[in-house]
């Protein structure tokens, strides 16, 4: 009984080390003798350079000012009767029909109107290059729209 497993094992000790036969011509020019070379040790990861505030260097002429502060000033007195709400975008599209319509999620300042008129101190991205300005009544009425160009600081309706 113990042939029986002897001779496989003997057989499977030769093709293992024989490397399982395969011996066909070869007719890439080739002898089929190649050493393999063992598997050399992976190298370590390259370690990330870590640098610190001390270590940056930022000229002192260097202005960097993402936003920009504005001052609104609205006087719809003698559009706006009665009470009414104002707010400013960043985005908006237009549609065919003229109108715009706000990214709603854009609004980044309101007030309601004090006799159709308000002032609104915000700060908006250095990048946006005009507001849209929608005055809301109470009566039910469309909003009034205005678009204003962002050049100046001072801004009107």
């Amino acid at each position: 009984m113990k042939t029986e497993y002897i001779i496989p094992m003997i057989a499977l000790g030769i093709l293992t080390a024989c490397g399982g036969g395969g011996g066909g011509d070869a007719s890439d020019g080739s002898t089929g003798n190649t050493s393999d070379s063992a598997p050399s040790e992976p190298s370590p990861p390259a370690q990330p350079v870590v640098r610190t505030m001390e270590e940056l260097s930022i000229p002192d002429t260097m202005d960097y000012k993402p936003t920009e502060g504005y001052s609104l000033t609205v006087d719809a007195s003698n559009e706006v009767s009665g009470r009414a709400f104002v707010s400013v975008y960043t985005d908006y599209q237009s549609a065919s029909s003229g109108e715009y319509l706000p990214d709603y999620d854009s609004r980044i300042a309101s007030t309601g109107l004090s006799n159709g008129s308000a002032r609104i101190e915000f700060t908006a991205a250095e990048h946006v290059n005009a507001f849209l300005v929608e005055i809301w009544t109470y009566d039910g009425q469309p909003p009034r729209q205005k678009l204003v160009s962002a050049e100046d600081s001072i801004l009107t309706w």
